[in-house]
């Protein structure tokens, strides 16, 4: 095998574990997405409020 071969199998192999971080990540903001409505429906507060307080806090409000 090449050097040139070794550097495109070193790449796939990069690129297929970047995916699948990034695979994870989705999923992992999906779960606190749902932990943050549920959070904001026990507090009470309505969408308008709870948009406040994210930006308020600098996160995204999605």
């Amino acid at each position: 095998m090449s050097d040139q071969d070794r550097v495109i199998v070193g790449l796939k192999r990069e690129l297929k574990s970047t995916r699948d971080q990034v695979r994870e990540l989705k999923t992992q903001n999906g779960r606190w997405h749902v932990v943050a409505q549920t959070l904001r429906k026990l507090a009470g507060l309505d969408e308008a409020k709870f948009k406040n307080l994210l930006q308020a806090e600098s996160l995204p409000s999605e």
